[in-house]
């Protein structure tokens, strides 16, 4: 073999090598490609899944929030249309000595409050105090327990109804209509809350 045939056959060799090389090199790139692209398309997805999962999160969240405030906005206008009704009954209360049998109803607070003071401060000298439009018919109901003096109350603070105090005013029982519809708020508002549902 000759120095020309063996260059030609080391080029052959060489040229082979390189062709298997870069076919080799071409495979491995094809197949770094095809896990790259596996890879970014299981990203990919795994960000879909991930993005929907937020998205259904900040939804829930959303409508949680809409719920709360609904319902808070629902609280907000029972409770002014519970305030509205016991404001009409306040005024209405206000204007109860207007109405026939106001003696009757002055003459019961009367008696009830006697009733709890003697119960509980027997013997205990009382004044009757009461609102200086009223003093004329707690005169003419004065009960037969005459341990109280009937007082105008100068402060003009009771309206419709009477407060029971020691001559000291440490103690003190107050019956008006507007003390009792203070206690009775909390059923009232119940009632009120249930109409309005």
């Amino acid at each position: 073999m000759g120095e020309k045939e063996l260059l030609k056959a080391l080029e052959d060799d060489t040229r082979r090598e390189c062709n298997a090389i870069i076919e080799n090199t071409l495979a491995e790139a094809d197949a770094i490609i095809k896990t790259a692209i596996e890879e970014m398309e299981k990203k990919k997805k795994e960000g879909l899944e991930t993005i929907k999962a937020c998205m259904q999160m900040e939804r829930t969240r959303r409508l949680a929030d809409a719920r709360l405030y609904a319902r808070e906005a629902i609280l907000k206008e029972r409770q002014a249309g519970i305030n509205r009704v016991l404001e009409k009954t306040r005024d209405r209360l206000g204007d109860i000595q207007k109405v026939r049998d106001y003696p009757v109803v002055l003459e019961r607070l009367l008696k009830e409050a006697l009733a709890e003071w003697n119960g509980s401060m027997k013997g205990r000298d009382a004044q009757v105090i009461a609102a200086k439009r009223d003093i004329p018919l707690l005169k003419k109901i004065r009960a037969s327990d005459n341990n109280y003096e009937i007082v105008p109350d100068e402060a003009e603070a009771v309206s419709s109804g009477v407060v029971i105090a020691s001559k000291d005013r440490r103690f003190r029982i107050t019956n008006t209509l507007l003390s009792r519809l203070e206690r009775a708020k909390g059923e009232l508002v119940s009632v009120i809350d249930k109409a309005l549902s």
